[in-house]
């Protein structure tokens, strides 16, 4: 059984993990801006690109 203590960090690390969470998102987010505002790619080629993945990742689920 956890002890208070362990509660309290086993909070802490999930709150830094939101917070890297958060970084590389914003991180992303920033980056997919920045080439499509300089019209590297567009956000219909980065949704295609992204269910492409994420089929072959998952290839027996179908969606």
């Amino acid at each position: 059984m956890a002890t208070r203590w362990e509660d309290v960090l086993t909070g802490a690390r999930l709150a830094d993990m939101r917070e890297v969470q958060y970084r590389q998102t914003l991180a992303l987010a920033s980056l997919i801006e920045l080439l499509v505002t300089r019209g590297i790619l567009d956000r219909e080629e980065l949704a295609r690109t992204a269910q492409r993945l994420d089929a072959e990742a998952h290839p027996a689920e179908r969606r």
